[in-house]
């Protein structure tokens, strides 16, 4: 049988405890979380604008991660050109000497040096992709395997020919070409040192000793191309730098249209933290009070007030 204080407890009192615990539970959460509602349903009529700002700031993190790859990448290719252009110029330098002293010597460990940096500087990859291969990224652009290599086969044997530059969008209505391809940077360059390592160990050759005429007519020839090769490679890392800093723009604007729409969701997301905790407050004092007024309704009987 149920008391009789039971029953005349206040139905109201019981809302009131109920009400103030659902307060209380809330201005917890928000005060955790630091956002107005734990769900879409929450926002009313700016859930939609929610779902579309968050779409949207994926989308432009998507482009903003392209476009930090593609800086790197591009960094990586500027020292790489840098190294072929470099390899170029100490080779003509060494070679002019050479003519200087109407001398052989050294001229095809000259010619073996300057491939070795050049094809690695071609064949340079980041994360097993080939920065100079272009779409055709999966293998190296450069694939004669020696000096010895390259003289004995046609160039277009010795360089992947066909690759087109790959493109990257970092923008909405924006793609560009994430680099150069090694055919169009260094064709030049190896079918100069194709040409002299082919004199080398052909019958005009070895260089060894003082050149003779036919040895040093091939050398002026070939340091006139390879005056052609360093402009176009250089010209090459001038188009890289150019990309770098279109991309770096591109870059700084989706970081300025990522803090906007932050911003925005913040406007409609982020809670006054100031203001609840003052509701905190106020839900913790008004659930202590309902409490107390439901533990002392609780207790009362009709003997109490017979009494």
């Amino acid at each position: 049988m149920s008391r009789i204080s039971s029953a005349m407890i206040p139905a109201g009192s019981m809302a009131d405890l109920q009400r103030a615990q659902r307060e209380l539970v809330e201005a917890a959460r928000q005060s955790s979380a630091q956002t107005k509602a734990s769900d879409l349903k929450g926002y009313g009529r700016e859930a939609q604008t929610l779902v579309s700002a968050e779409r949207l700031t994926g989308r432009l993190k998507g482009f903003k991660a392209t476009a930090n790859e593609l800086t790197t990448r591009l960094q990586i290719q500027d020292v790489a050109l840098g190294r072929a252009a470099e390899s170029v110029t100490k080779l003509k330098d060494e070679l002019f000497q050479n003519l200087s002293l109407d001398s052989g010597e050294g001229i095809r460990a000259q010619l073996e040096e300057a491939f070795a940096v050049l094809k690695d500087a071609m064949n340079t990859n980041l994360g097993g992709r080939y920065l100079f291969g272009g779409v055709m990224n999966d293998r190296p652009p450069i694939t004669a395997d020696s000096l010895s290599d390259l003289a004995a086969n046609p160039l277009t044997d010795s360089i992947e020919q066909g690759a087109a530059s790959q493109m990257m969008r970092v923008e909405e209505s924006r793609v560009v070409s994430a680099g150069l391809v090694a055919d169009d940077v260094a064709t030049n360059a190896f079918a100069a040192l194709k040409r002299l390592a082919e004199m080398d160990e052909g019958v005009d050759g070895p260089f060894d000793g003082d050149l003779t005429a036919t040895q040093r007519a091939a050398v002026e020839s070939e340091l006139a191309a390879l005056n052609s090769a360093f402009d176009t490679i250089l010209s090459r890392q001038s188009e890289n730098g150019r990309l770098t800093k279109e991309v770096a723009s591109a870059s700084t604007r989706l970081t300025s249209r990522l803090d906007a729409l932050d911003e925005a969701i913040g406007g409609i997301v982020n809670v006054d933290l100031a203001e609840v905790a003052v509701r905190l407050n106020q839900a913790q004092f008004a659930y202590e009070s309902s409490a107390s007024v439901f533990n002392v309704l609780r207790n009362m009987s009709l003997l109490n007030m017979l009494e």
